[in-house]
């Protein structure tokens, strides 16, 4: 895999770029920059400066730490390498950034995506179709309710619609035997008339 630069901008405002290795690894910081065309000339900087070793200068921290520093022609500091545990190691840093520098390609990290107008309609849109599911949830659970209460008053219903038809019942039995009564007190006389014939 082939270096790449990577073109940041950060919590103030202003641009840095780091210098990654085929692995992945940060080998070259650049210093911040007030704005984006200046931070893509130090990129441009560091790609013809890094196959000299004339533009590396060595430095070892406080601690004692080895890492290099390159410079342009003008001499202005473009950026600097991580700390090292030995010059060894610094001296492999300083090799990997001129082989990978020249031809890295750089990747705009300050691009920002384009936002998506539809996504918060969308996002509004999304209760309405809750509240419409709720609702087609909920309707054979109404129906359901309605049909059941209908078979309750029905039901509630049957023992007084019977009760009634009791009573007409009990009412035509006890009828019977008046009627009855009263039709054989028609017929009685006119028997005793036709005895006196």
């Amino acid at each position: 895999m082939a270096g790449k630069f990577e073109l940041k901008k950060g919590k103030t405002g202003k641009f840095s770029f780091n210098l990654k290795s085929g692995n992945g690894q940060v080998v070259f910081t650049s210093q911040t920059y007030d704005n984006k065309r200046s931070a893509t000339a130090g990129i441009a900087s560091v790609k013809k400066n890094a196959s000299k070793d004339t533009s590396y200068e060595r430095k070892t921290s406080t601690k004692k730490q080895p890492y290099f520093v390159m410079k342009a022609t003008n001499g202005q500091v473009i950026g600097k390498s991580q700390m090292y545990s030995n010059a060894v190691s610094m001296e492999k840093g300083i090799k990997s950034v001129g082989l990978n520098a020249p031809s890295a390609d750089t990747v705009d990290l300050t691009v920002e995506a384009p936002k998506k107008k539809a996504a918060p309609k969308k996002a509004k849109a999304a209760p309405k179709k809750k509240a419409a599911a709720k609702k087609a949830k909920a309707a054979p659970k109404k129906a359901a309710k309605k049909a059941a209460k209908k078979v309750v008053k029905k039901a509630k219903a049957a023992p007084k619609k019977a009760k009634a038809a009791a009573k007409k019942v009990v009412k035509k039995a006890k009828a019977a035997p008046k009627k009855a009564k009263a039709a054989a007190k028609k017929k009685a006389p006119a028997k005793a008339k036709a005895k006196k014939k």
